[in-house]
């Protein structure tokens, strides 16, 4: 895509070494417009179309230093670095002197600056000197993704559940409201050299409602109901999924008449218990020891239990067990739920969403 200035395609871009400097001008050099680079310029450049660039948001980890190696979980090797834009406009971070990450800055700005769609304003007539603050929105993270280490050109919805849980979301024309509780990603992050991604392979992930969810919902709505209800579909997903199988399990063994017709009735009401089967999708989920995810369901476990010691609600610990008392509660008794209660059910609802991304890059056939 080319950018556009005076009215006229800007298709053309160049580096000037003396003035540190890339200039983006077009074939008859009539019209044209220069940006600073800030970093080192350095000696040999990567190639730009061995990389992809996306732009994402994120409202916990936006200071400059948060600068993270990505590492692919499944390959076990990094695939590139995620960063926001103002580490590409100032040397006070901690990676500005290592030639390598000048390479991935450079190519940052070669990749930012060949295409006009995040513009965030039209470009000056009379300014013909900028930062890329001037044309982009300062609130950008950059990702550059390697196609060599990844071993393909990526998909990058394949990966949204894993980089929401470090509260990253695509930049798109959907503005970003939702920011996690008590900085937890903040607390549990920052200061950390990479963070792990995978891909999510669940089958209830590969659907249009799932897509809208993470470009869309969870940027757009910040209120715990609402969050709770657009979360839980994928709960209701997989209950659909696991009914359905054993319905066309039990079918089939009462057509060859392997069970009774009163069998059959009994085993569908069996099939249909809400509580046994949510207990199915989320009891037999695992997260490894000293993980984010680990972290956050324990913490979970905790804050459903004081919640519902609130309201009286039977004693119970699995993780499948509590989210159901707290859906029944937000579907049947809201109306009961005190407004101090806000909070905690903040951190419900946070923790309950790092357990569905957890869920998205977990393969319900693996249980």
């Amino acid at each position: 895509m080319s950018i556009f200035f005076n009215k006229k395609i800007l298709d053309k871009i160049s580096f000037d070494l003396d003035t540190s400097t890339f200039i983006l001008s077009n074939d008859d050099l009539n019209d044209s417009f220069n940006v600073s680079f800030v970093p080192n310029k350095v000696s040999d450049e990567y190639d730009p179309e061995l990389y992809d660039l996306f732009i994402f948001e994120n409202k916990s980890l936006d200071a400059e230093n948060d600068i993270f190696l990505v590492n692919e979980s499944n390959l076990n090797k990094g695939i590139g670095w995620i960063f926001p834009l103002s580490t590409l406009e100032s040397n006070d971070n901690d990676f500005s002197d290592l030639e390598w990450f000048n390479q991935f800055r450079y190519l940052a700005y070669q990749k930012l600056l060949s295409t006009s769609f995040f513009f965030k304003k039209e470009i000056s007539k009379n300014k013909q000197s900028f930062v890329l603050s001037d044309l982009f929105d300062d609130d950008m993270v950059i990702f550059i993704i390697s196609h060599k280490d990844l071993g393909s050109k990526p998909d990058i919805h394949d990966y949204l559940p894993s980089l929401a849980n470090h509260g990253y979301y695509l930049k798109n024309e959907f503005k970003l409201k939702y920011k996690c509780p008590n900085d937890i990603i903040v607390d549990w992050y920052r200061g950390k050299k990479k963070i792990n991604i995978r891909k999510a392979i669940n089958p209830v992930y590969k659907t249009n409602y799932s897509r809208k969810l993470y470009t869309n919902y969870l940027k757009s709505f910040d209120h715990h109901l609402i969050r709770f209800h657009l979360i839980y579909q994928f709960i209701e997903n997989h209950l659909s999924d696991l009914f359905n199988d054993e319905f066309e399990r039990l079918l089939d063994d009462y057509n060859s008449k392997n069970i009774t017709k009163n069998n059959f009735i009994e085993s569908i009401n069996n099939v249909r218990n809400e509580r046994k089967n949510i207990r199915r999708v989320l009891n037999h989920l695992k997260t490894n020891s000293g993980t984010f995810e680990d972290s956050a369901l324990v913490n979970l476990k905790r804050d459903c239990r004081e919640f519902l010691d609130k309201y009286k609600v039977e004693e119970r610990n699995e993780i499948g067990d509590l989210i159901y008392d707290v859906r029944n509660l937000f579907v049947h008794n809201y109306s009961g739920v005190e407004d101090d209660q806000v909070d905690l059910l903040n951190e419900i609802i946070f923790g309950f969403e790092v357990l569905i991304n957890h869920l998205m890059i977990f393969n319900k056939n693996n249980d």
